[in-house]
């Protein structure tokens, strides 16, 4: 044998002697421990193993689809989240469409901004911000929907950069822009 291995064996005695290394049969202590779920839910009547999301980045956008297998039945999304300095959330809103197939917006905010409370969405080039209100808050988000009409379908042909604000009392006003470029290509890519 060589020295090398002499050696190492030799090591490898002293622990076992030592009681680093459980002998056999004697069972290692087990901290608490436990699965992370999957950050997909699945919706009722879904079977584990026949849901599927997928997540598809694009200029600042994500296209993110769920497909049921079994059904055959697929929902997608246009989504973006701004973050403030810290990392923290501070907005995100995705385009999507209702069971009839019109789009709309569906806008979160920071859950202290409450509900029945504004957010403005300003476009270059419109002296009127696009104003729309809270309908429903709960301990993470609160929640608003935007049809999308000609001003918004404007604003996402051009590429346009939303500067968009809502106002919380522990914080004041956030204010921060949010670029539709990337959108109209994310569209364009569900099938």
């Amino acid at each position: 044998m060589k020295l090398q291995t002499r050696q190492f064996i030799g090591y490898l005695v002293c622990i076992i002697l030592s009681g680093a290394l459980p002998a056999a049969g004697q069972e290692l202590p087990v901290s608490d421990y436990s699965i992370k779920p999957s950050e997909v839910v699945i919706p009722q009547g879904a079977e584990l193993g026949s849901y599927r999301r997928t997540v598809q980045p694009f200029e600042n956008w994500e296209l993110r689809c769920d497909e049921n297998l079994k059904a055959k039945k697929k929902i997608c999304n246009v989504t973006q989240t701004i973050l403030d300095q810290a990392g923290q959330f501070a907005f995100s809103w995705s385009l999507a469409a209702t069971e009839d197939g019109k789009p709309l917006m569906i806008l979160r905010t920071r859950p202290e901004l409450g509900d029945k409370k504004p957010i403005a969405l300003r476009f270059s080039g419109r002296k009127e911000p696009v104003i729309v209100e809270t309908n429903g808050c709960d301990a993470a988000v609160c929640v608003a929907i935007l049809p999308v009409g000609p001003v918004i379908r404007e604003q996402i042909a051009k590429a346009a950069i939303a500067q968009i604000s809502y106002e919380i009392s522990s914080s004041g006003s956030l204010v921060f822009n949010a670029p539709l470029q990337g959108l109209a290509t994310a569209v364009a890519a569900i099938k």
